[in-house]
């Protein structure tokens, strides 16, 4: 049992460092469905994610090649404190992109707890960082030993995963009171289609902070290494699930800047009954012209 144990956390343990490749490729998917550019709004901060994860994934494929040349442990700290610091920006443009499609859906005008949550996690991350790296030889053994840190980070996002998907849910279940016919049919799909993505990145993410937590807590204990493994497939999963969005010399966009689903379906709709209108008012023209 315990060989079969041991291969597991092996294979796991190679896949996860395997996951760069998966971030690299939803690079090249991103260029290849043109929806590349950037600007400094929530809206395309799920790009930012994915490109300062392929820089930090390359940083330390980099470095990981070259630990014979550079033996030292400063020097190696030196590389991953690098990764580690791009991956926190990641980090905090991944959640503040959350909390921005949160409250977007939900009627929310203001950017104030995009740019908030942001922060917090950037802070939160730094301070990880302290607690983990040193750079005094021998051991180059950090400044400070505790779970805390890590604990804290875990939970707060945790919590903001979970707010987020409440109010996605509960405004999505608003929206489908009061649609008939058609409408409410397409409500409906795009309905199952967010919950079901919500539901896997929940999932997933619960899964990491619990792990990671526990890990935290009992450095003895065993636990199987999927914390990147859940990470870029649930990255994945937001830039799939988010509006193409087209950015132009001005920063302006000409796709719909998401003022929530309610909306843009309602405009839809909208839509079709003036196509409606045009056909019955072309057809009436026509009869009355044979008349």
């Amino acid at each position: 049992m315990g060989q079969i144990l041991g291969s597991t956390i092996r294979w796991f343990d190679t896949i996860n460092d395997s996951m760069g490749m998966v971030t690299f490729g939803t690079v090249i998917m991103m260029f290849s469905n043109d929806i590349w550019q950037l600007d400094f709004t929530p809206r395309t901060w799920v790009r930012w994610m994915i490109y300062f994860d392929a820089l930090a994934f390359l940083i330390e494929y980099i470095g990981t090649c070259a630990n014979d040349l550079i033996p030292s442990c400063w020097q190696q700290n030196s590389y991953w404190l690098a990764s580690d610091l791009i991956w926190s920006f990641k980090d905090a443009a991944k959640y503040g992109y959350i909390t921005y499609k949160a409250t977007t859906l939900s009627g929310y005008k203001t950017r104030v707890p995009c740019y908030s949550v942001a922060i917090i996690s950037l802070i939160l991350y730094w301070v990880l960082c302290i607690q983990s790296y040193g750079f005094t030889p021998p051991k180059c053994s950090s400044a400070f030993k505790s779970p805390i840190p890590r604990i804290v980070l875990y939970l707060y996002w945790t919590c903001v995963d979970v707010c987020a998907s409440l109010m996605v849910v509960r405004k999505m279940a608003e929206g489908t009171r009061g649609a008939e016919g058609a409408f409410a049919a397409v409500i409906r799909v795009v309905q199952m289609r967010e919950e079901a993505r919500l539901l896997v990145a929940s999932v997933g993410m619960s899964a990491v902070s619990a792990l990671s937590i526990a890990g935290a807590l009992d450095e003895t204990l065993v636990t199987l290494n999927i914390w990147r493994m859940v990470f870029v497939y649930v990255q994945l999963l937001l830039v799939l699930g988010s509006q193409k969005v087209v950015v132009g010399n001005d920063g302006s966009s000409s796709a719909v800047k998401g003022k929530g689903l309610s909306v843009a379906l309602n405009k839809s709709s909208a839509a079709g009954s003036v196509a409606g209108v045009r056909k019955k008012v072309t057809v009436s023209k026509s009869i009355s012209e044979k008349e």
